[in-house]
């Protein structure tokens, strides 16, 4: 996921990698991943849905 949203462009801050990088849930990885595909920024990875 770090490395799709390096290609896109999309900086990310050092405490966002960190909180990344502890992620054990793999479901929510997951979602992250699918989500880095079409994110503008860090903060949509971790938007809730509605």
């Amino acid at each position: 996921m770090l490395t799709i949203l390096e290609v896109r462009g999309i900086s990310v801050s050092d405490s966002d990698r960190a909180f990344i990088k502890a992620c054990t849930d793999l479901g929510l990885l997951d979602e992250w991943v699918r989500r880095a595909a079409t994110a503008t920024s860090v903060a949509d990875l971790f938007a809730e849905e509605s």
